[in-house]
């Protein structure tokens, strides 16, 4: 793939969107993984001056990936503010008495989020999205969580791809290298909840998005019936986050 026009193309999609919007800049979470590197960089080059991150981290929370995050910021030199969510988040799991790791983690992706848009409100500034399309087919994020935001840059790149955008970009090996994880509880892994790697899943869906979801076809190129399963289960039953809200029709 070209990157070199990717980015340019990026950029100035951000640029454009800042523009017509009349806001003041970006404001994304950075969390120290992959995703919000690659867009925490886009938008600095689209707004040096007017870039901003949060990080909000609990107890939970990878030390790694929050110094990678610090470093990030550093390197790019983007204003950024910590927001420990722990005094919200228990009041969540006193009030609520939830002990399943995904419900929780469904909450603490939707308090981050509200997070960002009440300092977005104060220094008007877009939230920015780091869903990538490998998440997006796949339903892998939280309605009104991480896959609330005013604009994604990386909506259309597979996870595959991001991984090798973020070489082209410099990014700091460290955070390119390490085991993809939306961080939202100890030991958590994108790929042990997916169940496949991205490098399995992104071929069947980069076959589905050109090809289509027959079956047939789908088992026949990839003679795998468990993970053509896993996918189609995936996708089918995800549709409704790639459109949301849905509005009923009425003739």
């Amino acid at each position: 793939m070209d990157y070199s026009n990717i980015k340019n193309q990026l950029i100035n999609f951000l640029q454009d969107y800042l523009s017509k919007s009349g806001a003041n800049g970006f404001l994304l979470g950075v969390s120290g993984g992959l995703d919000s590197a690659v867009v925490a960089t886009l938008c600095k080059h689209a707004a040096p001056n007017s870039t901003y991150a949060l990080l909000m981290p609990t107890s939970t929370s990878s030390r790694a990936n929050l110094d990678d995050a610090y470093a990030l910021c550093k390197t790019l030199e983007i204003n950024h503010k910590v927001i420990n969510l722990d005094d919200i988040l228990n009041a969540y799991k006193t009030t609520l008495d939830i002990k399943n790791h995904h419900r929780l983690g469904n909450i603490m992706a939707r308090i981050r989020m509200s997070l960002l848009y009440d300092a977005s409100f104060n220094i008007n500034a877009l939230v920015v999205g780091t869903s990538n399309k490998s998440e997006l087919m796949l339903g892998y994020g939280t309605i009104y969580g991480d896959l609330a935001y005013a604009l994604n840059p990386i909506g259309e790149l597979y996870k595959s791809e991001i991984f090798e955008f973020a070489k082209f970009l410099q990014i700091d090996e460290k955070i390119i290298n390490k085991a993809p994880s939306a961080d939202l509880f100890e030991g958590q892994s994108d790929e042990a909840d997916l169940g496949y790697s991205y490098a399995v899943l992104d071929k069947v869906l980069e076959f589905i998005e050109v090809n289509g979801d027959n079956y047939e076809n789908l088992i026949k190129n990839f003679n795998d019936e468990l993970l053509i399963n896993t996918v189609l289960k995936r996708v089918n039953s995800s549709e409704f986050k790639r459109r949301m809200p849905i509005i009923a029709k009425i003739s």
